[in-house]
């Protein structure tokens, strides 16, 4: 993490590495002192379209509020580090360190009073542009991170008791413009914050390590070596990271953790009989993420380089998956029980998930591990369904060719740390009757 120690002195434009550093022996990942995962547009774009699903036009606010405290605990301490710096600087390092993150390039043209920020290449624009192009009309700007970070980075750059400039999105690829475009305007409404999920809140949890087999130790010997792969890559000129078949940024756990419970909140509260509907759909959004991401990952030249060849067997391939999902910073995932075909209990101490809601919401005897019950299913699908030794086992239409008959898999969730129990563990079986 050079880069941000040099802080004003070196520009931030290095490799992945110079900003990530692993939570050991979490398998999670941190930028400063922020908790993050790497992920892919696959998992950002269907996450963002079920909540706008869930609330429609009430989604907007949900998000950006949840972008700007994740950006605002992010940007917060790095501005505090560097006390003689102007506004104009410290706008500089903020768009600098959201490019290295893989979300695009900012111009900031802001003074104290607002102003505007535009920006032609987007994570969540861009992606939307090239997974979908001109075959879904859309009407719905959907740079909600962005948006929540530019205000955080310009509320902290001209700090005012009056209020915080906050950052509404007036163009956007996605539906067709130019580029995206955010206006700030000075609003008197005060900030609001929740708890920051740290590297400090994780390291200092208290969990249940068990002793780990053969399987976990393969699998945490891939993971190292795939992170320093993973730490090699660096944004392109438009500020985003293309690697392995989609694009790939560096999202804050906050972000992706408070939108989306924030909302199954305010679903229970009002329509309890939709809960499982929202909840099938994130899970669906972890299992296409981590079925692009990691079957992309695994079909790599630069996998084959660090690790070997694909297994052979279904047992090499899943301790292989889990090592990639340990890289991501997904957490330190083992799989105790795995029959072929069958079943697969997928465990960990504390994953990202479980971190985030402990902090903010407490125990719960509800399931809330949806993005480790959804990356157990793409795991089972890629064991189960993908032929590695093919020159493209995964393209555009993989994924959606495989489930026009409908899933192969239930997964429940059997344990949680958020009940009391001393695991994360989700289980994943066999339907009989789709075989």
């Amino acid at each position: 993490m050079t880069a941000l120690r040099q802080g004003l002195r070196g520009r931030i434009e290095g490799p992945l590495s110079d900003l990530l550093g692993p939570i050991v022996p979490h398998s999670l990942l941190h930028v400063a002192d922020q908790v993050v995962i790497a992920h892919s547009h696959h998992f950002a774009l269907f996450l963002e379209q079920t909540i706008f699903d869930a609330l429609g036009g009430e989604s907007r606010g949900v998000r950006r509020q949840a972008a700007f405290e994740a950006a605002h605990a992010l940007l917060g301490p790095l501005y505090a580090e560097r006390h003689g710096a102007s506004p104009r600087e410290k706008l500089e390092l903020a768009g600098e360190l959201f490019a290295a993150m893989g979300q695009g390039r900012l111009r900031f043209e802001l003074s104290a009073e607002g102003g505007a920020v535009q920006a032609e290449s987007l994570f969540h624009g861009t992606s939307f542009l090239a997974k979908y192009g001109g075959r879904v009309q859309n009407r719905m700007v959907v740079d909600a991170f962005a948006s929540g970070y530019c205000a955080a980075a310009a509320s902290l750059a001209f700090p005012s008791d009056w209020g915080r400039l906050e950052a509404d999105e007036v163009t956007c690829v996605a539906r067709g413009d130019a580029v995206c475009t955010f206006l700030l305007t000075r609003r008197s409404e005060r900030p609001r914050f929740g708890e920051a999920l740290t590297r400090k809140v994780v390291e200092s949890a208290r969990v249940s390590w068990g002793q780990e087999g053969g399987l976990a130790a393969r699998s945490r010997r891939v993971g190292f070596a795939m992170l320093e792969e993973l730490g090699a890559l660096r944004a392109d000129e438009r500020g985003l990271i293309s690697a392995y078949g989609v694009n790939l940024a560096l999202l804050p756990v906050g972000y992706v953790h408070q939108k989306t419970f924030d909302t199954v909140h305010l679903i229970e509260r009002r329509s309890p009989e939709l809960v499982p509907v929202f909840e099938a759909l994130v899970r669906e959004a972890a299992q296409t993420g981590a079925f692009h991401l990691l079957g992309g990952m695994l079909a790599s030249a630069s996998f084959e380089a660090a690790c070997g060849p694909v297994g052979r067997d279904q047992h090499e391939r899943l301790e292989q998956l889990l090592g990639l999902a340990r890289a991501l910073g997904w957490g330190a995932l083992s799989a105790p029980e795995f029959q072929a075909g069958r079943l697969l209990v997928l465990r960990a101490p504390m994953t990202h998930e479980s971190a985030y809601y402990a902090m903010k919401h407490g125990p719960t005897a509800r399931a809330r591990l949806l993005f480790q019950q959804g990356t157990a299913l793409a795991i089972m699908q890629l064991l189960h369904r993908v032929d590695f030794g093919t020159e493209r086992p995964i393209d555009a239409e993989t994924y959606g060719g495989l489930f026009k008959i409908g899933t192969r898999f239930r997964v429940q969730e059997t344990k949680s740390p958020l009940r009391g129990d001393d695991a994360c563990e989700v289980r994943v079986e066999a339907v009989e009757d789709r075989w």
